[in-house]
């Protein structure tokens, strides 16, 4: 478990703070204590702010000239200086005093340097298991083709001597921040053994509480359910390789379903699919798959580190 951080920052910088320094420290493993999820409204300011910091291992100071400006930020300042625990973040051009460069000093100004980030990371006892720049560009590249409705293969690879980077993390991130109407489907959960329980899970993650008829009348409820919709629905398969595995050994998970995804995905445009898998999609599929002539589905790597 990495340490509980105290993200003392001026709102200036906000955007950056929100968006990629906290996500990728909760990922890692680590507590991230800041105010726009702590703090609550018509309680004391300057209490709720030491009460927190108080609770945690170290402050992070997001520095900035904006944030020397500030008199809470100041305030945030002196007391992680007056206990000795804090490291300091430089994201905007300022005139660091050198009582601030007693402790760790990250340079973040070219967020971009996966070495700075590895440095944060390293003093925050977290760990994303790929790069933080890695991590966030297969972040943004997912969020922007599903906001499309634009289909994803998101390819982890198992590669010997690399670490795994945190996918799960990073799904969960997106679903919780940026897509919050993106649905979680575990295919190794034993729910979605049988194809009766896949459909059931699809139609729950679309909000429909239709009872799951047998096959093939299944996939005619599963189609019309998802054809009544507004918009479509996107959802996320995670491990794919395994159900790609069952179109070899079980019949049931047979042609009829992945046509009927087809249908939904190419020609009714009411399914988006976050596909995860180890190896490329169209590899786990047999030759003729129905699923294997989507040629517009988009792919995003996410690597570990050596």
């Amino acid at each position: 478990m990495g340490k509980h951080l105290f993200i003392s920052y001026s709102h200036q910088q906000g955007d950056w703070v929100w968006n990629d320094l906290v996500p990728c420290l909760k990922a890692g493993g680590a507590e991230a204590h800041i105010d726009v999820e702590r703090f609550k409204a018509g309680h004391d300011l300057t209490a709720q702010m030491d009460a927190e910091q108080d609770a945690c291992d170290l402050s992070l100071l997001v520095l900035s000239p904006d944030y020397f400006a500030s008199k809470n930020c100041q305030h945030e300042m002196q007391r992680a200086m007056a206990s000795d625990h804090f490291v300091v973040v430089v994201r905007v051009d300022c005139a660091v005093p050198d009582t601030l460069k007693t402790k760790l000093y990250v340079d973040l100004r070219d967020d971009k340097k996966a070495d700075k980030w590895d440095l944060l990371l390293q003093a925050c006892d977290a760990d994303l298991g790929a790069t933080v720049p890695d991590w966030l560009y297969a972040r943004d590249e997912i969020v922007r083709h599903l906001q499309r409705n634009e289909s994803v293969n998101m390819i982890v690879p198992k590669t010997p001597g690399y670490s795994r980077p945190k996918w799960r993390e990073l799904i969960t991130h997106i679903q919780k921040d940026r897509l919050t109407d993106l649905a979680v489907i575990n295919l190794e959960d034993g729910a979605t053994s049988t194809r009766q329980g896949l459909v059931k899970e699809m139609l729950k993650a679309a909000g429909s509480t239709l009872v799951v008829p047998n096959e093939p009348d299944d996939l005619i409820t599963l189609s019309e359910a998802l054809t009544g919709l507004a918009k479509p629905v996107r959802m996320t398969l995670m491990h794919f390789d395994i159900l790609a595995d069952r179109v070899r050994r079980t019949p049931s998970f047979n042609v009829d379903l992945y046509a009927a995804w087809r249908d939904l995905m190419t020609e009714k445009r009411k399914l988006v699919l976050l596909i995860h898998s180890h190896a490329p999609f169209m590899q786990l599929l047999p030759m003729g798959h129905p699923l294997s002539s989507i040629t517009d589905l988009k792919t995003v790597e996410l690597h570990g580190r050596p």
